[in-house]
């Protein structure tokens, strides 16, 4: 589904229903969910979901020049599940390159050039 062409908001609204559909109910990590490059399980696309929004709040916030703090525990969450992922994320064109992670760097500044952003 894209977002794009004369409705774009209700395509959003639409997409982000449906990604909370497939994450919510008793059985939504061990169901299958149908992405456009494949399937994957409902463990998998709900750390995609946490991973795309933490990273995202990052981003708004750093654009806003706002607190980047993100919660620690999140972090971890996300730092634990996409770490054995990141290489075929980016061979997917899904993250950006790797930068160089600075000295002294901890867990949220690991998740984030994981991801290909400076922090």
């Amino acid at each position: 589904m894209t977002c794009s062409g004369a409705a774009p908001l209700p395509a959003l609204d639409e997409a982000a229903a449906r990604a909370a559909a497939a994450v919510g109910g008793p059985d939504a990590m061990e169901r299958t969910v149908h992405l456009s490059y494949g399937d994957v399980s409902g463990r998998e696309y709900s750390m995609q979901l946490a991973a795309d929004h933490l990273v995202h709040a990052w981003d708004l916030a750093r654009a806003l020049d706002d607190d980047t703090r993100l919660d620690p525990d999140a972090v971890a969450a996300v730092l634990s599940g996409f770490a054995g992922n990141e290489r075929a994320y980016r061979s997917a064109g899904l993250t950006g390159p790797r930068p160089a992670l600075p000295d002294g760097a901890g867990p949220q500044e690991e998740l984030l050039v994981m991801f290909g952003r400076t922090p």
